[in-house]
C-alpha cells in the first residue's frame, strides 16, 4: 500500500468511513478498501466443472454429452475463456456501479478477489492482455475503459502479465444489454480492428479481457481482430459470466 493510500484510510476514513459495497455496513479491518470479509463470501464464485471453451458453469452431475447450449453456437475465435464469478446478485451490483454509477475504483476490489482464484491466475500467467475498447464517444462520456482498469489491475497481481490495448471500436454500436445471441453478434461484427501502427507477435499467448461474458459475441469479435493480424493464441477472461 502506498503512502497516499495509508494516509487516505487512516484519515479519510475516520471521517467518511467506508461502507461494504455487498453488505453496505462499515467496513472492517481487511485486506480490501471496499469489500468485507463477509462481502467477499457472498460473491457467487465459478467452480468446475466449467466448459472449457466459455467458462460457464456446469451444476450438477454431469453424464453424457458435454456441450453448452451458452456457446454452442458462437465458434469463437478465441481458445478458451474463463471467469472467476457468476454474474449475480452482488457481482452484478459491483459491475453496474463499475460502468454506470462512475465508481471504476470497484473494480481494484473485484480483481484482487477474482486473482485468488487459482484457475484463473493460471490462465492469465504470463499473457498479453487486450482490453475490450469502448468507442472514443463512449469512452470519452463515461471517462474510463472498464476493462482497461480492470486488465491494468490484473496485471499488478499475476506475474508475467503485460498490458498492451492493441485493438480500437472504430464503430459505435447499440447496447448489447438487450439484444439475444444472434443480434450481438451482428451488432459488434466489424466493429473492432487493429489500432494503427501496432502489431502482433505470432509467438505471443493474447489474452482479451473483459468485464462480462454473456453470449461470447463480443470477445469473439475481438479475437477475429487479432487472429486476422497473425495472432496463433488467442484466448479470453471476464470477471463474471452471465
Amino acid at each position: 500500500m502506498s503512502l497516499l493510500d495509508a494516509l487516505d484510510r487512516g484519515l479519510l476514513d475516520l471521517i467518511f468511513p467506508r461502507d461494504c459495497a455487498v453488505t453496505q455496513m462499515p467496513l472492517d479491518q481487511g485486506p480490501f478498501r471496499h469489500l468485507s470479509i463477509e462481502g467477499l463470501a457472498a460473491l457467487p464464485r465459478i467452480t468446475d466443472p466449467r466448459c472449457l471453451t466459455c467458462g460457464h458453469p456446469f451444476d450438477g452431475w454431469l453424464e453424457g454429452d458435454r456441450s453448452c447450449p451458452h456457446c454452442a453456437e458462437l465458434h469463437p475465435a478465441f481458445g478458451r475463456a474463463i471467469c472467476p464469478f457468476r454474474a449475480l446478485g452482488p457481482v452484478r451490483h459491483i459491475l453496474h456501479r463499475i460502468k454506470y454509477e462512475r465508481s471504476p475504483y470497484l473494480a481494484d476490489d473485484l480483481v484482487a478477489a477474482a486473482t485468488t482464484d487459482e484457475p484463473f491466475r493460471r490462465h492469465l500467467a504470463g499473457s498479453i492482455l487486450v482490453p475490450v475498447p469502448l468507442h472514443t464517444e463512449k469512452a470519452w462520456a463515461r471517462g474510463y475503459n472498464q476493462s482497461e482498469r480492470i486488465a491494468t489491475g490484473l496485471a499488478r497481481h499475476i506475474p508475467g502479465c503485460t498490458v498492451v490495448p492493441l485493438l480500437e471500436k472504430h464503430t459505435a454500436t447499440e447496447s448489447q444489454t438487450r439484444l439475444d445471441r444472434t443480434k450481438r453478434l451482428r451488432n459488434v461484427a466489424k466493429a473492432f480492428r487493429l489500432k494503427r501502427g501496432h502489431a502482433v507477435d505470432p509467438s505471443q499467448r493474447y489474452v482479451i479481457i473483459d468485464d462480462v461474458l454473456t453470449t461470447g459475441a463480443t470477445l469473439h469479435a475481438c479475437a477475429a481482430v487479432l487472429r486476422a493480424a497473425g495472432a496463433t493464441s488467442v484466448d479470453a477472461a471476464a470477471l463474471a459470466h452471465g
